[in-house]
């Protein structure tokens, strides 16, 4: 026997511990959503649009885009708080703007009372997996720069029959607040064609 011949075999690795299902809550990525013609301009004037685009609808929930344009890249200040340009930060009184608040703010509200808002914690774990019934916002892809920004929004769970109420705020523009309703019922119609492609992955997938 020679030298490494000498040794004890070594113990077989654990097994690893098993991959927790996909939370309820995330957006499919083994599904093709149903895509709805729900464009609107929720706000229009000289210098500034607002509108609700690209709604498309899933099992478990539904995405929609804010698109932003601005006539004067000077009026713009980044809605979503990525970039702050320290001259832009005064509102028409002369007040600082260094307030997140100030932010373009996106609140949902269902027909049966549950609603959510941009401006709160929403920082999920993936592998949680919270009351089914909690309203669940989650920003999505996000692009702009000079006159245009466009930001998409994942919602969970359906939403039930009745009205949709989309409720916007942007303070650094003097919008105070404004809604706009969409047909909850219609939403979860179009769920119903989202195409189910394969089972979706595991948490760890």
């Amino acid at each position: 026997m020679n030298f490494f011949e000498s040794f004890p075999d070594p113990a077989p690795p654990p097994e690893p511990p098993p991959t927790p299902p996909r939370p309820t809550w995330l957006k499919p990525v083994a599904t093709l959503p149903a895509a709805m013609a729900e464009n609107a301009i929720i706000i229009r004037d000289e210098r500034l649009a607002i509108a609700v685009g690209g709604l498309s609808a899933y099992p478990n929930g539904f995405e929609f885009s804010i698109h932003i344009r601005v006539r004067d890249r000077e009026n713009l200040i980044d809605p979503f708080g990525h970039r702050r340009r320290r001259d832009y930060l005064r509102d028409s009184s002369g007040g600082e703007l260094d307030d997140p608040e100030h932010n373009l703010r996106l609140g949902i509200l269902f027909a049966d009372g549950r609603r959510t808002a941009s401006n709160q914690p929403h920082r999920l774990r993936p592998d949680s997996d919270p009351d089914p019934d909690t309203l669940v916002m989650q920003r999505g892809h996000s692009s702009g720069g000079g006159t245009s920004y466009d930001m998409s929004y994942w919602i969970h769970p359906l939403p039930p029959a009745g009205p949709l109420t989309i409720v916007l705020s942007w303070l650094a523009q003097d919008i105070t607040e404004v809604r706009h309703e969409l047909d909850g019922s219609k939403i979860r119609a179009a769920a119903e064609k989202a195409v189910r492609l394969w089972p979706e992955p595991r948490s760890g997938a």
